[in-house]
């Protein structure tokens, strides 16, 4: 089943998305192992070897014909002690290399196909607690239900989330709201608890219609102040930037607007107004438009310094340009001749 691992050393367990892969007849993206000595596991089947993480944490991964395997520590030396510890029972499975035998201690193959997800134990949360978002992740992400006795752990330690490194949050924020599963995500934020402590505030789904949004876009409608958000969570830079500019064109969405805010925040608008319930049915400007004429050719026809003045006939050119107020050259100059006494 796994050519490359055939000839590891004993106590090595194929576990996680792999073996949820393989039960669904879908072809692995990577494989996570576990063993002994993960270092000594994955030298066996390359040289190349690259470490993740530090010290006792550490990690190492191999790329053999495209194919990523990632080596992790056997937790205690104990594969039942390993899978006891693991945050839901459909990543609680495990595949022995040295016989054909499937581990699932914690029914996680029954949990698959019923595509629940179930906590193997409540205080795998505690000692972890970013699992508690990562349950919402894989509800959304995989079309599944999250099990009632989950929620209820996962509400009652949802303030912890408050303890996790921000960038670990802005990762699984980003793959929850990437899933066009809008509703849904919002929905379970609330019933785990989970809406306050990362947004500040309760959530309701109810009031949206729509789910094909993107992060930026999920962000605006569900953040009330992008910046301090941004700065909590270590939100990017550019998704920040299209926060903010989606929020403007909520209000305002001409064409000068739109131009302003950029072509890849502009395409995030329609699934946003939609889920808000209003029309997605608005034109969009010539991105790539640029002034008719130069600011030296401003200068030279309306014979006004370079300056803050002749800035601004220059921009309100390109606005008439954008709105298809003026449609050619000689438009132009018609058009910045007329301008410039204006702001005289």
């Amino acid at each position: 089943m796994f050519p490359a691992l055939a000839h590891l050393p004993p106590h090595a367990f194929v576990v996680g998305g792999a073996i949820r892969d393989l039960l669904q007849g879908k072809k692995p993206v990577d494989i996570d192992v576990t063993c002994r000595d993960p270092y000594e596991c994955a030298e066996a089947i390359s040289p190349r070897v690259i470490r993740l993480g530090k010290e006792h944490l550490s990690a190492y991964r191999v790329i053999v014909d495209e194919q990523v395997y990632d080596f992790a520590p056997l937790l205690d030396n104990d594969i039942d002690r390993d899978l006891a510890r693991r945050d839901f029972t459909v990543n609680a499975m495990a595949l022995p290399l040295d016989r054909d035998e499937l581990l699932d201690p914690h029914g996680g193959q029954r949990d698959l196909m019923s595509r629940v997800v179930r906590m193997v134990d409540p205080k795998n949360f505690t000692d972890d607690p970013l699992r508690t978002l990562k349950g919402v992740r894989m509800a959304v992400r995989y079309q599944c239900s999250i099990e009632q006795e989950t929620i209820r752990a996962i509400h009652e330690r949802a303030m912890l989330i408050t303890t996790v490194a921000p960038e670990r949050v802005d990762h699984e924020l980003s793959l929850i709201f990437s899933s066009n599963e809008f509703r849904k995500a919002v929905a379970l934020l609330h019933e785990t608890g989970l809406d306050a402590p990362v947004f500040g505030r309760e959530l309701d789904a109810s009031q949206f219609r729509a789910d094909d949004l993107s992060f930026a876009a999920a962000l605006a409608l569900l953040v009330e102040e992008p910046k301090v958000f941004a700065e909590r969570w270590r939100i990017a830079e550019s998704v920040l930037r299209d926060v903010q500019a989606l929020k403007r064109l909520a209000c305002d969405h001409s064409l000068v607007e739109l131009y302003d805010a950029g072509e890849a925040a502009a395409r995030q608008l329609g699934p946003m107004l939609r889920a808000l319930g209003r029309s997605d049915d608005f034109a969009m400007p010539d991105f790539a438009a640029v002034p008719y004429l130069t600011g030296s050719e401003i200068a030279s026809i309306t014979g006004r310094a370079p300056g803050p003045e002749l800035g601004r006939v220059k921009r309100s050119l390109l606005e008439a340009q954008i709105r298809g107020e003026v449609q050619s050259r000689d438009e132009a100059i018609a058009f910045v001749t007329d301008e410039a006494p204006r702001s005289g």
